[in-house]
């Protein structure tokens, strides 16, 4: 039987921008433009994944199954982050509005498409089926619960859910201090 990940060598071959250590990406995952990607060390990206677009991702870091990155416009993980399952990030949407046409099939000029980068920065993670729209900055250490859809910045250190996503308390800081452990442990 074959590992279903692919080999050093397999992702090389992918053509990224750059691709560093110890990554792990599914057979099974989908990667559509992956000149424009840049991977750090340490990553594992699972199965039934979506990638797509400008995307950044920095050590240690773990997207989980079902989890879809479109990132037209970029996107910008930090380190230590971590995406849970059947999460999605949107850096770019049509207008639903009514005013303009929503597809892209349709001719550019009658679709008005809401472009803006979305950042993760370090210690962010996303809970389960977390919907994450144009332009969100998530700032160091903010989380978010199962099933929020995330529309404005966070807060450092934030525990925030809900539909839309909302301040909900603080998040403790330990993990920082653990993450400068772990040259001592590899």
């Amino acid at each position: 039987m074959t590992d279903s990940f692919y080999s050093s060598n397999e992702l090389k071959q992918i053509g990224f921008k750059f691709i560093g250590n110890n990554v792990q990406i599914s057979k099974k995952c989908s990667i559509y433009g992956a000149q424009q990607m840049i991977i750090g060390n340490h990553v594992r990206i699972d199965d039934f994944c979506i990638l797509s677009g400008k995307i950044e991702i920095a050590n240690y870091v773990h997207i989980s199954a079902y989890s879809a990155l479109y990132g037209k416009a970029g996107i910008r993980i930090g380190n230590f982050c971590g995406i849970s399952p059947r999460s999605t990030i949107f850096s770019a949407s049509d207008d639903f509005s009514g005013e303009f046409m929503i597809s892209p099939l349709v001719p550019q000029q009658l679709t008005n498409v809401i472009s803006k980068p979305v950042v993760l920065n370090d210690f962010v993670q996303l809970g389960t089926q977390t919907t994450v729209m144009p332009g969100v900055i998530f700032a160091e250490g903010s989380v978010t619960g199962a099933n929020s859809l995330v529309l404005k910045n966070t807060e450092e250190w934030s525990i925030n859910i809900g539909i839309p996503c909302k301040f909900h308390k603080k998040r403790k800081t330990n993990i920082k201090q653990l993450s400068l452990l772990i040259g001592s442990l590899e």
